[in-house]
């Protein structure tokens, strides 16, 4: 099966669960690549290059999962570890081939102007520092303690104290000169944002991908999602495996397999806006830390459904947490409106997840984690058909749950 994507939408998307990481603060990726841009045209640069930069500038902090190194990257201006996400970016991209030219810009966008390899190319150089310094424009104004104009200001002293250290004096100049201009600060904001990024995908074209290619991208991201904690390393690359199993064992066409393969990679990408506090708590979560991990399947919905022809995935990644008996969560669906694809997700996510050591437990055995999936069917919980094929299957069920059969490449 192939898709018909537009790169811009899917990459515009998907960036929102980079974004996501930030929490209360969710547009970072896409305030560095709108400030990019400007820059780029303010030094004249051709519109092909300015859209690889928007590019590049909301994938920037692929490398980033948890909530405590984007705390440490907006706070400080120049954190002593910043390398670590930009070499881990730097591999995400490499491996996703629509996106593998980006790499090395990733790589370099927290190295200093006066510290950039000889080796690299001059727009190598350019690009990598301009990226590098809108973030930092970004970084600074989010720790701002003042608004209007007495912000700008401090904003453009701070990046002018760098020039020619930090920051290449030709980027600094294209920085003041384009943040003179009102607009430049006022498209900052929210609803001008999202105007800006409709306006760009708008002019994007619809491309035909192959599975092999969308599943690359889809893997790009569920890496991102499992990097966020040590107990969920490989948790959506195993769900999205034994649900694809499954799927084919109930003969399911090719193309309903390969959805539910998809979204067993992205059912978690909610997860990033879960605060790295609560995912790894070691013992039960009160009521609102609850509420807070509860919406994560929600907010993977709200990410993909933006996606046009990801409709179908997005609210198959959506679902892995609704049970039959209408007591799951996020919509308490009844069985009805539960279709099998969806049903065969949820399995293949409890007992990927009873299997791998959680903060609070350790990995349970094979036997251990059906004996509860097979539980939670007999209280009208799960499907008993999909839990059946589990059973039948079982040895090798666990084999793709637990990842023994395939790895990230990342």
């Amino acid at each position: 099966m192939s898709y018909n994507l537009n790169i811009r939408e899917v990459t515009y998307a998907l960036s929102g669960a980079l974004d996501f990481v930030g929490i209360d603060d969710t547009l970072h990726g896409k305030r560095v690549a709108y400030m990019a841009a400007q820059l780029a045209r303010e030094l004249s640069w051709p519109q092909n290059l300015i859209d690889d930069i928007i590019f590049i500038g909301m994938l920037h902090d692929c490398g980033v999962s948890s909530t405590d190194v984007h705390t440490h990257l907006v706070s400080e201006l120049d954190w002593n570890n910043s390398q670590v996400h930009s070499l881990r970016g730097e591999i995400l991209l490499k491996n996703t081939s629509v996106y593998s030219s980006y790499a090395i810009f990733v790589k370099y966008h927290h190295t200093h102007w006066n510290e950039l390899p000889s080796e690299l190319s001059d727009l190598e150089k350019n690009i990598s520092n301009l990226i590098y310094l809108v973030d930092r424009v970004d970084a600074i104004n989010a720790q701002m303690q003042i608004s209007g104009v007495k912000s700008i200001v401090l904003i453009q002293d701070t990046i002018k104290k760098y020039t020619d250290s930090m920051f290449s004096p030709t980027l600094v100049e294209a920085f003041l000169s384009a943040s003179m201009k009102d607009s430049f600060w006022f498209y900052l904001e929210p609803d001008a944002l999202s105007e800006y990024f409709t306006e760009w995908i708008k002019q994007g074209v619809d491309d035909e991908f192959s599975f092999e290619i969308v599943k690359e991208i889809a893997l790009m991201f569920a890496a991102v999602v499992d990097a966020k904690s040590e107990f969920t390393s490989e948790h959506s690359l195993g769900v999205s495996v034994l649900a694809r199993y499954l799927a084919e064992c109930f003969d399911l066409p090719k193309n309903i397999c390969e959805k539910v393969e998809l979204a067993g990679l992205l059912h978690d990408l909610g997860k990033l806006k879960v605060d790295d506090l609560i995912l790894d708590k070691p013992s039960k979560l009160n009521a609102d830390e609850r509420l807070k991990m509860n919406r994560h399947g929600f907010d993977s919905y709200i990410i993909l459904r933006h996606i046009e022809g990801f409709k179908e995935i997005a609210r198959l990644a959506s679902l892995h947490h609704e049970t039959l008996d209408a007591k799951g969560y996020p919509y308490n669906l009844p069985a009805s409106q539960i279709p099998l694809e969806g049903r065969i997700i949820t399995v293949a996510d409890i007992f990927q997840a009873l299997i791998q050591d959680r903060p609070y437990r350790h990995g349970l055995s094979m036997d251990e984690a059906y004996d509860i999936v097979y539980l939670m069917c007999q209280e009208g919980k799960l499907d008993f058909n999909v839990v059946a094929k589990l059973k039948e299957h079982l040895a090798l069920c666990y084999e793709y749950a637990i990842g023994s059969k395939l790895h990230y490449n990342f």
